[in-house]
Order: C-alpha cells, then sequence, then structure tokens
C-alpha cells in the first residue's frame, strides 16, 4: 500500500455557502506540504463546485450535509463526497461545456476538466462521488507513451461500498462488550502472545472494538497492519514486522515485533477489519496455530453478525414507535423509548380514535429480543382492537389473543392502555399491572393512578374495569416503566422527581429530553415515558 495521508471531513454546509468546505480543506494542505499548487488548486476547486452544484441542485436549496473524505497518495489525490440530495439525472457521460452565453451548465464539465477521473453512484438514497486527480510528480514520471498512472476507479468504489457496510454494522465508537472481550483475552491464553484485538478499519483509523494489551484503542490508519490485512482473504503472517519491507514504519522494537491476522467481513462481504494477535518479539507461527487464529476470528465473525441483527432489530423497533404528533389542537404529547440493550421489551404508542386518541405504555418482563417480540406483538393486537369502543373491550381482546403465546414463553406484560376525549379531557383507561401512571395537577397536586388489575398472562379469568380520570387546563398524564425506577432510590423518590421535571418543563417534549438525559448511559434497564400535557388556559 502506497503511503498516503487521509482526512475524514463532516461537513454541515448552509444553502449558497461553501466557505465552511474552503476551511476544512485547508486542515488537508496542511499536512501534505509537498503536494503541488496546480493539484492542490485543481482538486479542491473541483470539490468546491461539486459541492456548489449539491447545494443548488441536488438539494432544491435546502440545506445539506456531506461526508467529505480526501485521501492524498504518492501519486494521485482522491476526494470521495457523500450526500443525501435527490439527484435526477447526472449524465457524467452525455456533458459538454455549454454555449458561451449560457448562464449555466459549466459544474459537471468543469469538474472533470481539473480532475482525471469522476464516478457517481447512488446508493439507497446517498449519492457518492470519487474525484480523482494524478499528482504532477506522477505525471512527469511516466513517458507519452505509457500515458497516465493507473488510477483504479474500481478499487475507489470497493472502498466506498466497504465503508458504508462498516458504518452500516453500527459499531464503531461503541463501549466494550464481554461477548468480544471473551475471544481476545482466549487467543492472547491460547497462542502465549502479548497481546490481541479485534480491529476495525474506518477511513483513516484503525479502531479496536476490543484489545488485550497495551496498545491505544485508535491509531492511524497508515500505521496500521490491519488495514493491510483486509486487502485479501488470506491470513496475514509477519514473524518479525523489522524485516517487512516496505512497512517497517508498523513494527514497534521491544512491543510489537510479531504480527499475524485474519480478515472480518459485513455480512455482504466486505472486508472491515481483522481479528489478529501480536508479541513483543519476533516468532514463528505454525499451520496449526494458522487453523486456531481462523476458527477464533470466525467466533468473531459470528457475533458481528448477531451486531448487524441487533442493529437491524433495533431499527425496526424504533420504527414501530409513533412517527408524527396526534393532531389535537389543545394538547401537548411526546414519548421516548430507551432499551437498554439494543432492543427491548417497552413499547409507548398513540394513535386516534373517534374524538381523541388511545394512548399506551407496556412493559415485558425481561430485556432483549424475546421480549421485543412480545411488545410487537402486544402493540399489533391492541391496535387491532382500536375497533372496540371502549378500553375494556380493547385490553379483554389483547388479553385473549395474546394468552396462548405469553402462558407457552412464560412471560407477562405490564400495561397502561388508555382513550382521551379531546374535548372534554376525560381519560378512561384499564391499568394491567403497571402502577407507574401519575397526573399531575396544574395546582401542584399529585394523583398516582393505582392498578386494579394483574398484568396480561397472568389471569386468563380476569375482568378487566375501567376507570376515569379527568385532565383540566395544565394537567400532565405521565406513565413510565420500572426502568425510570432503576435511576433513583425507589419508587417514591422516582415518582417526586419526575413530578418536579413535569412542573418545571414548558413542555411535553422537555420532559421527554430530560428523562432521556437522565437515563442515558446509565439505564440497567428499558426506559420508556409517555406524557400527554394539556395546554393551560
Amino acid at each position: 500500500m502506497a503511503d498516503m495521508v487521509a482526512r475524514t471531513l463532516r461537513i454541515t454546509a448552509p444553502p449558497d455557502d461553501v466557505d465552511s468546505v474552503h476551511q476544512a480543506l485547508e486542515s488537508v494542505w496542511a499536512v501534505v506540504p509537498d503536494l503541488e499548487p496546480r493539484d492542490r488548486m485543481s482538486i479542491e476547486t473541483a470539490v468546491i463546485e461539486l459541492t456548489a452544484n449539491v447545494i443548488q441542485y441536488a438539494n432544491r436549496g435546502r440545506a445539506v450535509s456531506f461526508a467529505l473524505t480526501i485521501v492524498v497518495y504518492d501519486d494521485r489525490v482522491e476526494a470521495t463526497l457523500s450526500d443525501s440530495g435527490e439527484v435526477d439525472d447526472v449524465g457524467l457521460h452525455s456533458r459538454g461545456m455549454p454555449d458561451a452565453m449560457a448562464e449555466s451548465g459549466r459544474g459537471i464539465p468543469m469538474i472533470q476538466a481539473l480532475v482525471d477521473s469522476v464516478e457517481h453512484r447512488r446508493v439507497e438514497g446517498f449519492n457518492h462521488w470519487t474525484l480523482v486527480r494524478a499528482r504532477e510528480a506522477a505525471r512527469d514520471s511516466v513517458t507519452p507513451a505509457r500515458g497516465m498512472p493507473s488510477v483504479s476507479i474500481s478499487g475507489v468504489i470497493d472502498e466506498m461500498s466497504r465503508q458504508r457496510a462498516l458504518e452500516e454494522l453500527g459499531i464503531l465508537d461503541t463501549p466494550p462488550e464481554e461477548r468480544f472481550d471473551r475471544v481476545t483475552r482466549l487467543a492472547t491464553q491460547l497462542f502465549g502472545v502479548s497481546g490481541s484485538a479485534i480491529n476495525l478499519i474506518d477511513r483513516d483509523r484503525q479502531w479496536s472494538k476490543s484489545m488485550v494489551g497495551s496498545f491505544p484503542s485508535e491509531v492511524p490508519r497508515s500505521q496500521s497492519a490491519c488495514a493491510i490485512t483486509i486487502e485479501t482473504d488470506q491470513t496475514l503472517i509477519v514473524p518479525d514486522l523489522s524485516q517487512w519491507e516496505g512497512h517497517e514504519h508498523i513494527g514497534i522494537p521491544g512491543e510489537f515485533e510479531f504480527y499475524a491476522g485474519h480478515p472480518l467481513y459485513a455480512p455482504g462481504g466486505e472486508r472491515i477489519g481483522s481479528f489478529c494477535v501480536f508479541d513483543a518479539s519476533p516468532r514463528h507461527f505454525s499451520e496449526r496455530e494458522v487453523a486456531m487464529l481462523r476458527d477464533l476470528a470466525s467466533w468473531v465473525q459470528q457475533e458481528l453478525s448477531v451486531s448487524q441483527e441487533l442493529s437491524r432489530a433495533a431499527e425496526v423497533q424504533q420504527g414501530l414507535l409513533p412517527q408524527q404528533l396526534l393532531s389535537m389542537p389543545g394538547w401537548d404529547i411526546a414519548g421516548m423509548c430507551l432499551p437498554a440493550r439494543a432492543v427491548g421489551g417497552d413499547f409507548y404508542d398513540w394513535y386516534p380514535v373517534g374524538e381523541g386518541a388511545a394512548f399506551t405504555l407496556a412493559d415485558t418482563m425481561g430485556k432483549g429480543i424475546g421480549s421485543a417480540i412480545i411488545a410487537a406483538t402486544v402493540r399489533a393486537v391492541l391496535r387491532s382492537a382500536a375497533r372496540f369502543g371502549d378500553v375494556t373491550g380493547a385490553v379483554d381482546a389483547a388479553a385473549a389473543a395474546l394468552t396462548g403465546d405469553l402462558d407457552s414463553t412464560g412471560v407477562f406484560v405490564t400495561l397502561f392502555h388508555a382513550r382521551l376525549d379531546m374535548d372534554t379531557g376525560e381519560v378512561t383507561y384499564v391499568d394491567a399491572g403497571h402502577g407507574l401512571t401519575f397526573i399531575a395537577k396544574q395546582s401542584g397536586e399529585v394523583r398516582r393512578l393505582r392498578s386494579t388489575a394483574p398484568p396480561l398472562g397472568i389471569d386468563i379469568e380476569t375482568e378487566w374495569v375501567a376507570q376515569t380520570e379527568s385532565l383540566e387546563a395544565g394537567d400532565a398524564l405521565v406513565s413510565v416503566s420500572d426502568g425510570v425506577l432503576d435511576l433513583y432510590a425507589g419508587v417514591e423518590e422516582a415518582l417526586e422527581s419526575v413530578t418536579s421535571i413535569v412542573m418545571l418543563a414548558e413542555s411535553a417534549e422537555e420532559i421527554v429530553d430530560a428523562m432521556r438525559a437522565r437515563a442515558r448511559g446509565v439505564a440497567p434497564d428499558d426506559v420508556t415515558v409517555l406524557v400527554v400535557r394539556r395546554d393551560a388556559a
């Protein structure tokens, strides 16, 4: 691999403003002082022109976000820009310079004139542009017969696909996980080496998901042996890093002199990282040890696949939560669900019913995939029961439909299900073993709504009895899951603290944001909050 300098620039630029792009590019040129002015001017002008085109045309005048990567190689400069603009027709290979009197149309032809290659792909709603310009020094070193130095556009596109696959895993910069750490600990003991790591290769860095050893969790990609490993599908063994021709800068005498790594793959087959072992001194690695390393890499691969599945499950679960606010003048509604793991057993829901809306907060016993499946089932059954004219009918229908599933899985579900008449403020509800709902009155009075029935899945003979409350101007109904209790010393302290937030907040969303901030990173259980607030008179 040729030496390179890479910088990934994440830029948010308002319409008709490319100054932020100019400023960001200065940080790249500062670390490559040997770049010829003509190369710098050409690639920068092409990037700015492309940026301006995206702002003006592709995003119809709306603010646009970019991910811009600049890579300076010995022989070329590559710029990759991804954006979410809407493109009708790029026409890369059919455009020429417009008539001299034309006022527009020079964008793409000008970019093509400034660089040696322009490629465009649209994948899953995103545009990916790649500009490549051979450096002047490389041009001078070849004869006219050979023409331009070879620049692999397919290789550039493969790197874009690889990067996208890595980001879709959603694993970069996540906390340590025991399921990965146990593999690196085992490898270190099994091979008798000083360290082992699960390294992922980002745009311009190597990041370690799990590490045993004294190395930092993040190093520049140009100093990474794992970045070399992902160039092929083969296990890479370097008995003595000091003798590794062309890569002597990777080894560290006395600390990092032996390396063995096997590629790790995204679900689509893209090489995204390496499982590796390393040692403080050169050593031999037998065929048996190579086979063992591959087996351990397969174990890590399986865990990465689980991560992908969990990420997708989390997206689906979040997608089931209400995405739009109800059109209820005079009412303010908000909710949030923060799973302790990738997915959880809590959910909240709302949807229009008659002259108002139905609201639900449910908490399935347990956490993880199993509870998430049950929660999704409960949501679907309750929504299908919306045809019943009262909450008791809906909950009774849901309980009857779910009895077999809940009994066979040994799971129960606590539930608060209510209907609100938006004109009168009357709330009719059934509380099935939940008991964590209260009404905060504008006067300062707080009334907790007690549960009068067991959770779903406990007693199939339960007769559900509806209760009624009234929300006056300035009142708020708040329902929370039991994960909120874990954020405080007990039930009373939790309810007092949440009540204080309700009284001080100016909106339902502000209440939810405060609870999210309290729970993030410290909640051992799923945390869910639902707020229905009537506007003050």
